[in-house]
């Protein structure tokens, strides 16, 4: 299938983006961002100009642009630390936005991959990786099992209706 590949994203890909989060297997997770390239625009801005803690990923395989990532240190939003109670570790989230991929495996290869060629690399100093899907997103939390993630802490961020559970993986899982 061939490897794959980071590159960050740009203002050109707002729309692909907005497009995937509005993908029938991705809108139940993705049901409250932006729906129109201007809405993206202004949701996301301060991630575009690099002003964000929150970086965000375009995932490619074998040169076609498959999903999404983005990654923050826990500690950079407090009510996000204070429910996960790790502040040294680094969050991502992610999308397999492409439906022609999803089911297929990709998404673990994606997790696993993003870990160890962006996370270990830029977060040094992290002791572990966490994400928090939606608590009903099985297939998400079964990546996320596949990649060596444990399931802990079930969380209910206030800007969702639903809890999310807290998988954790140590970064020497990746290295």
């Amino acid at each position: 299938m061939g490897a794959i590949t980071f590159r960050r994203l740009v203002e050109d890909d707002l729309a692909q983006l907005v497009t995937w989060m509005a993908a029938p297997h991705a809108r139940p997770w993705f049901d409250d961002e932006p729906r129109s390239v201007e809405a993206a625009r202004r949701t996301y801005a301060a991630e575009l100009d690099g002003s964000s803690a929150t970086r965000m990923w375009v995932a490619s395989l074998a040169g076609l642009d498959i999903g999404y990532v983005q990654d923050y240190p826990v500690s950079a939003y407090d009510d996000y630390a204070v429910r996960v109670k790790d502040p040294g570790a680094v969050a991502l989230d992610y999308l397999i936005g492409d439906p022609m991929f999803v089911g297929k495996g990709v998404g673990p290869r994606m997790i696993r991959a993003f870990c160890s060629d962006v996370l270990c690399r830029d977060h040094p100093e992290a002791p572990r990786f966490v994400a928090s899907p939606d608590v009903r997103n099985a297939r998400s939390i079964r990546a996320l099992e596949k990649c060596g993630f444990l399931q802990g802490l079930w969380i209910q961020p206030e800007s969702v209706s639903h809890p999310e559970v807290v998988c954790t993986a140590r970064r020497e899982l990746f290295e």
